[in-house]
């Protein structure tokens, strides 16, 4: 178990919570190559700026959506162990995957000082609970080391934020110079894991660096229950081939957490398993299959 008790406890105390080493080294490495394919090393970048002018144009928005290409970085998106951490918190084996993005971060390209804020609108119609199903657990996992001046996340722990109003969710500094008093950086290494809650104030710093990349992948989990919350319905990106290719790859489990319906489900007929079967030729419909003839 790589989320242990005590990083849950510490996560419902604070709302938030490092992980360190939450990847294996072959999963770190699978994961920076698979990056690469869509964002260059800081020194690609230095040595050949004219290749890569979008990412000096739009530096504070160099992100891209599952399903990506390769195979390391939506297994990670739907890594078994967040699936069981979320399942736990939750309370509920129903649990949905509704937003995963990298997000590449270059030194001297562009300001990525942010002030605290709560993530939840664009992650819900209401305002976020964070008790049983009602959360939404937000994760990030580094794929490079976060120093200092490599802009570190900031956090503000729930215990001194816990009586604060929701809304609005965003606080600036000239207004709550308190708040900025009490956030501390999140520095971590490659391969660890952020964990924190849609009520925990948090906001990315500048890079204080004069060169360095900076790779992290973002992941929302949410409850199914619960149509009000989500970024995504994943079903928008059925025609991509690199969401073909990851639904043929993947477990049943793992397509469960992005929309797909388990073995079981009342979905599933002679015709449904023939038809996906056929969409999918590189799907093993066994389980699909073989939990219908249980059924009968």
């Amino acid at each position: 178990m790589r989320i242990t008790p005590n990083h849950e406890s510490q996560l419902r105390q604070r709302g938030y919570v490092l992980v360190p080493g939450f990847l294996t080294a072959d999963d770190l490495a699978a994961a920076r190559a698979n990056f690469l394919r869509y964002a260059p090393t800081a020194e690609e970048l230095a040595a050949t700026p004219e290749r890569y002018s979008a990412f000096l144009e739009d530096a504070q928005n160099l992100q891209t959506e599952f399903p990506f290409a390769g195979e390391a970085l939506n297994h990670i998106s739907t890594h078994p162990e967040i699936i069981t951490f979320v399942e736990r918190l939750l309370g509920t084996p129903e649990v949905l995957l509704s937003q995963a993005a990298i997000w590449a971060k270059y030194a001297g390209t562009g300001d990525f000082e942010q002030g605290l804020h709560l993530d939840y609108e664009g992650n819900t119609l209401v305002v976020p609970r964070e008790d049983g199903d009602f959360r939404q657990v937000n994760f990030i996992l580094y794929y490079s080391d976060v120093t200092p001046e490599m802009g570190p996340t900031f956090v503000v722990s729930q215990e001194q934020t816990r009586d604060l109003p929701i809304w609005p969710p965003f606080r600036t500094r000239k207004k709550n110079p308190e708040l900025y008093k009490q956030e501390k950086p999140v520095l971590a290494q490659a391969g660890d894991l952020l964990i924190f809650g849609m009520r925990t104030l948090h906001r990315a710093s500048a890079i204080a660096a004069t060169s360095g990349a900076r790779f992290s992948h973002h992941l929302v989990y949410r409850a199914a229950s619960h149509a009000f919350a989500g970024y995504h319905q994943w079903s928008r990106f059925g025609e991509r081939p690199e969401m073909k290719a990851f639904l043929e790859k993947a477990t049943p489990r793992q397509r469960e957490v992005v929309g797909f319906p388990p073995p079981g489900h009342r979905y599933w007929n002679e015709q449904t398993v023939s038809a996906v079967g056929a969409r999918y030729q590189g799907m093993d419909m066994t389980p699909y299959r073989s939990a219908l003839q249980a059924d009968r």
